[in-house]
């Protein structure tokens, strides 16, 4: 979920991607790196919702890695290298006339931030289906699918409203019938702006033959392969690049939880990487935006499906004509 200025689309924060170092360090090195210096930006809000999780989702595009829901707002943390407070005067949250934010910068004492996320992190279900936990959990019977990712990220941890409904999608789309009639069995998918690769992942053990996982961030690249060998994955592919990049490309499904402007720019490259009968489910968006979606979809061709709420966000699901 990105800025519409640049590229076509972004990572999963989601959709993208939550507590990626600076630098491409393996976790191992990451977890010996324990005392980082970092800035805080405190927010307060008003309204909150849903302008706090919009703005998280602009934070983290900018670097920030960690967050905290405060009573009227939000705290989000950066290494203090990477802070650029002129950055914040992109921000499509603070000059949006409908919402009124405030904030304070603090410097905060060397800490093993690290270790802190991960001792906040709690296991995520969606229904009796899936599971999602992280490695210091204990193993839960009971559950289709259980799958294990390290908590530095909160989009695509399954926290978040709109991961949660990209996994509700997937698990009901054998029920639509059509070309997805035996499920996920033997399809071609793409996670497009993956994160922490959950929702490749997810469909490898929902039987795709082939899952292709990409994001424009390097380090949720470098995290979502750290996840994907970490739950054993064999058919899932890693690769950083952007939306066009789908082009000359088949896929039966296409998963994109990013944000409303650049899912609007990235519908045509979509469109055209989707085989006849495809499904492509959109998320990272407010309900009151989903008719924005609705009709850059139809633009391309694409029917309207599903919709799916969750708070203020929603899902759209949409399908290709199959051939004639």
């Amino acid at each position: 979920m990105a800025s519409s200025a640049v590229p076509p689309w972004t990572p999963q924060r989601s959709a993208s991607s939550y507590a990626s170092p600076a630098s491409p360090i393996t976790q191992a090195e990451h977890n010996d790196q324990p005392n980082v210096p970092y800035t805080r930006l405190s927010f307060l809000i008003a309204p909150v919702d849903p302008w706090r999780d919009i703005l998280m989702v602009e934070l983290t595009e900018a670097g920030y890695d960690s967050f905290e829901e405060t009573t009227g707002g939000l705290d989000a943390y950066i290494e203090d290298e990477r802070f650029d407070v002129n950055a914040l005067q992109s921000f499509l949250t603070l000059r949006d006339p409908h919402v009124t934010v405030s904030w304070a910068v603090s410097k905060l004492e060397q800490r093993n931030w690290n270790a802190e996320w991960e001792s906040s992190f709690q296991p995520v279900e969606v229904g009796r289906e899936v599971r999602i936990r992280a490695e210091h959990h204990p193993v839960a019977e009971g559950f289709l699918h259980e799958i294990v990712i390290h908590p530095r990220m909160a989009f695509g941890t399954g926290h978040h409203a709109t991961t949660r409904m990209m996994v509700r999608a997937m698990l009901g789309l054998q029920h639509t019938g059509g070309a997805f009639a035996e499920g996920l069995g033997g399809k071609v998918v793409c996670d497009l702006g993956c994160g922490t690769a959950v929702l490749a992942i997810l469909a490898e053990r929902m039987g795709a033959a082939v899952v292709s996982a990409i994001d424009i961030d390097e380090q949720a690249v470098i995290n979502a392969r750290e996840n994907v060998e970490r739950n054993g994955c064999t058919r899932i592919t890693v690769e950083k690049g952007v939306a066009v990049d789908l082009q000359g490309h088949g896929y039966d499904l296409i998963l994109a939880n990013i944000e409303r402007n650049t899912l609007i720019e990235a519908m045509a490259w979509m469109a055209d990487a989707l085989r006849p009968g495809a499904a492509l489910f959109l998320s990272g968006f407010i309900t009151a935006d989903r008719p924005l979606l609705e009709a850059a979809a139809r633009e391309q061709g694409l029917v309207p499906v599903e919709f799916l709420e969750e708070g203020e966000w929603s899902l759209l699901g949409c399908r290709k004509s199959p051939a004639r």
